[in-house]
């Protein structure tokens, strides 16, 4: 064989291997892999995303492009810009306070996935991103605004009405845990009707299942729920991955109008609802619990009742408003409900 053709052989062989060391070094950097999937340390800095990691909260924000991801250790759902999606199980985890996403998720979500690999582990600068984590966290709206958004929902239980008492409207202090009070409640006290184990609670309005919690695993003790409160007094706030653990049982629903709704402390919910499905005021989702309460660790069957979140694009209804004008919605829009 001539030299000169010697020498191209030797120059393609040398590109290949350079090429192939190149290939792998980039398919391994800031990957880690579980049970033979690859995952990618969302807490690297890089120039096609910006993340931000809370390791009190165990909550991972990651804004894309134009797309911002909320993801909490641990809950099954993913909020998608305005939008709850469900989440599997193994896409999200944290480990040695590194938040790891999975390369199939972000293949099938982030259409802009290959530029992120390409920048991956370039130290980051993008005001614009953090725009847009701006906009979608800090939206709030007025009274009429929520009496919009709301009335096309109706009461989750059969002729009960919401509690309006002060110390149980939004907002209200929740000293035991350093936070506050998030939602709604149905007591029997207040609701006008029984409220117990067999108290029936339905969809509230027309939108799809993103969460189902039919393999509900309780506090196994009054100490191990007692630690959390003890973190929550250290930290003087209530961790998003320990709250979503004290609202135990849960449904939640994406409505069709951008509402959404997590119903807490369920004892059952309905063996035949699963995510996806499309659910109405008529639809049964579960029943009145406990789970998640001092009661259901005691076993004392104390503190049955309802408790529902209701947010419209990601934030709480009740941001920005008074305790007077949430009193208005819920009186007008709940509890006249036919």
């Amino acid at each position: 064989m001539k030299k000169g053709v010697w020498l191209t052989v030797a120059v393609l062989m040398a590109c290949t291997v350079f090429l192939f060391m190149k290939l792998s070094t980039e398919e391994k950097v800031g990957y880690v892999y579980k049970e033979g999937k690859p995952y990618l340390d969302m807490t690297i800095e890089s120039a096609a995303y910006n993340s931000v990691y809370s390791p009190i909260d165990r909550q991972l924000q990651l804004v894309v492009a134009d797309n911002v991801y909320t993801f909490i250790e641990n809950v099954p759902v993913v909020q998608i810009n305005n939008e709850l999606v469900p989440l599997a199980k193994k896409d999200f985890f944290i480990q040695n306070n590194r938040a790891f996403l999975s390369a199939s998720f972000l293949k099938k979500n982030e259409p802009s996935y290959v530029k992120m690999k390409a920048s991956y582990a370039i130290l980051k600068s993008s005001e614009a991103n953090e725009a847009v984590a701006q906009a979608v966290s800090t939206r709030q709206f007025t009274r009429e605004e929520v009496m919009q958004y709301m009335s096309g929902l109706t009461s989750p239980l059969e002729n009960a009405k919401a509690d309006t008492f002060p110390s149980h409207l939004p907002g209200a202090n929740r000293t035991y845990r350093h936070g506050f009070h998030e939602g709604l409640d149905w007591y029997t006290y207040s609701a006008g009707v029984v409220v117990n184990k067999e108290t029936e609670v339905y969809g509230m309005g027309k939108g799809k299942v993103v969460r189902v919690d039919h393999d509900y695993k309780p506090y196994k003790s009054v100490e191990q729920r007692n630690k959390d409160l003890a973190y929550c007094k250290e930290v003087q706030k209530t961790p998003a991955y320990i709250l979503d653990r004290l609202r135990g049982r849960q449904v939640w629903i994406q409505y069709d109008n951008g509402m959404q709704a997590r119903f807490a402390h369920l004892n059952q919910v309905d063996s035949e609802l699963n995510v996806g499905d499309a659910v109405t005021e008529e639809t049964l989702i579960g029943y009145v619990g406990n789970s998640g309460t001092s009661g259901e660790v005691q076993k004392d069957n104390t503190e049955l009742h309802l408790h529902v979140d209701l947010l419209i694009n990601g934030t709480l209804f009740w941001k920005g408003l008074s305790q007077e004008d949430v009193k208005h919605v819920l009186i007008s829009q709940l509890n006249n409900n036919e």
